[in-house]
């Protein structure tokens, strides 16, 4: 274990995720009870995270490439806590896999610290005219190696930095919106619940997510039809009752029903033709990983609708009424 993670494992305060890939909110936008979506008050520069590496953030390289693609953080405070239920920093996280199932697909929490990244973002333009006051006072020497605007002690490291990142093609890039606000809002503390009560749902959400991080398209549809199937804890005739089940609960009984049965069918094909190397052209997976995932948010969305984890007896009454 690194010394970062013993430090951000330690923290007993809030934290701050620093985002990637989404739009700049207007404003402040309370996410789930202790837990917002915050902008960045000034651009992140280079020279800010360089700032923060002289005061422990060691990775601060890393981030520099993406800088201009940071402008919101979000905030996860210590005492919105609850139990059963994720810690505050994975509170952070869950509230930026709610955003995936929104459509913002192409985001990143990226790095975080116990401290905001305001306090970081725009730190050496706005401190600028302390440097020559410094000079003037103190001499060349301690000015450099004891700056009067040195930032606080860095606690945190990095998070889910990924140089590649696949995304699905009803993807957003639009900011968010008071609509998706109100649904994280409504069902974080069931996301919350069901994560904690059950392991199957919990893989289901972390497949969700983290196909995106997968070096390709097949790897990424097997990864996504990995949390289907935990969601529906099936181990025999794969194909045919994950089918039947998904028009099941998706659809009314009828054409609709039907046309969804065969779909999943169609879509389960191509899962075993992606996962098994077999011929398809890079339409064709991108189409495959994209359904696929929008079927497993369908049935992540249906799950916290019905507040538990779907049972046998779900699944029975939505095949025989």
């Amino acid at each position: 274990m690194t010394a970062e993670l013993v430090e951000r494992e330690t923290h007993e305060g809030n934290w701050y995720v620093l985002v990637a890939g989404l739009a700049r909110p207007k404003e402040p936008l309370t996410l789930a009870p202790g837990v917002s979506l915050v902008p960045l008050e000034s651009p992140l520069s280079v020279f800010d995270l360089a700032a923060a590496g002289a005061v422990g953030f060691r990775a601060w390289a890393v981030l520099e490439p993406i800088s201009p693609l940071c402008t919101c953080e979000i905030e996860a405070a210590r005492d919105s806590d609850v139990v059963p239920g994720y810690d505050t920093l994975n509170r952070a996280w869950l509230s930026s896999a709610l955003l995936v199932l929104r459509g913002f697909t192409r985001h990143l929490g990226v790095a975080c610290s116990a401290y905001s990244w305001n306090t970081v973002a725009g730190q050496q333009q706005q401190n600028a005219h302390l440097f020559p006051e410094q000079v003037r006072d103190e001499g060349l020497d301690l000015t450099i190696y004891e700056p009067r605007h040195d930032l606080p002690r860095f606690h945190g490291s990095l998070l889910e930095f990924h140089t590649q990142l696949l995304v699905d093609r009803g993807l957003r890039n639009d900011e968010v919106c008071d609509e998706d606000v109100a649904w994280v809002f409504k069902n974080f503390g069931t996301f919350n619940r069901l994560a904690s009560e059950s392991d199957a749902f919990r893989l289901a959400l972390e497949a969700a997510v983290d196909w995106r991080y997968t070096k390709e398209e097949r790897i990424a549809i097997g990864r996504i039809w990995a949390g289907i199937e935990a969601l529906f804890g099936i181990s025999s005739e794969l194909v045919y009752r994950i089918s039947s089940l998904c028009a099941s609960l998706l659809e009314q009984r009828g054409a609709r029903g039907k046309a969804r049965f065969q779909a999943v069918k169609r879509l389960y094909g191509l899962r075993s033709k992606a996962v098994h190397g077999e011929k398809l052209n890079q339409d064709q997976l991108v189409a495959a990983m994209s359904d696929s995932y929008t079927l497993l948010r369908e049935l992540l969305v249906l799950t916290i609708e019905r507040g538990r984890v779907l049972t046998s007896d779900d699944l029975d009454d939505a095949l025989f009424g």
